[in-house]
């Protein structure tokens, strides 16, 4: 009786294991839509976020000068006795502006909390925001979106 409840747990176990990893995949997927220009189907309908999402995007472009050509680009930031940095055209868009996850946490089978940085390669600094994402239907989408001190990504 004792080894039939134990195989019970061990399956129950192993089956939600293999449903979060597949949950964690489809959240990191959703979180590196927004690298790409980012379309409404990866927000919730009630995404209250979009204006602040698209300023942190709008302050990365402005806080350096791109200036292109066949050969790369060339990036000056507008920090006093700013860096140029050169990137070859072949790896430019290695070097884009990107969302990187850093940690996922399911707080419900349905919810996830994000941790990501807002890498700007040519840029020292990385921005760090909060991401809360909800399981609608099977699809995983942005319910809210936060930008955080570094020292809110610290797990304690």
């Amino acid at each position: 009786m004792k080894s039939l409840l134990f195989l019970g747990i061990l399956v129950t176990s192993s089956v939600w294991a293999a449903d979060e990893a597949a949950d964690r995949a489809s959240v990191e997927a959703t979180v590196s839509a927004l690298n790409t220009a980012p379309s409404s189907n990866i927000f919730t309908a009630d995404f209250p976020k979009a204006a602040e999402l698209k300023a942190l995007r709008d302050q990365a472009a402005s806080e350096g000068v791109a200036i292109r050509s066949s050969a790369g680009t060339l990036v000056i930031s507008r920090e006093p006795m700013g860096e140029a940095a050169w990137y070859p055209a072949l790896a430019t868009s290695a070097f884009a502006p990107r969302f990187v996850t850093r940690s996922v946490t399911f707080t419900t089978p349905e919810t996830a909390v994000v941790i990501a940085v807002y890498e700007r390669p040519f840029l020292p600094q990385k921005t760090p925001v909060l991401l809360v994402l909800r399981q609608e239907g099977s699809d995983w989408r942005i319910a809210s979106f936060r930008v955080i001190s570094e020292a809110q990504t610290k797990v304690r």
